[in-house]
């Protein structure tokens, strides 16, 4: 599974998903994907997302 991540600019300290079961927004934090919910938005606001900051989002496992 391939997730990409982008900063959200609209909502700063969230940052938006896409894997492929489609968009989501997750909070930008300690096991925020938990938190995650779909994402309804514009993808003129997505800029790719560089680094984590340091944040443990708590990813499931790649296989």
């Amino acid at each position: 599974m391939t997730i990409v991540f982008y900063e959200f600019t609209q909502q700063p300290r969230y940052w938006v998903a896409h894997d492929e079961d489609g968009y989501w927004l997750v909070p930008a934090r300690e096991q925020g994907w938990h938190e995650r919910s779909p994402f309804v938005g514009h993808a003129t606001n997505l800029i790719p997302l560089l680094d984590f900051d340091g944040i443990d989002l708590g990813l499931p496992a790649l296989s």
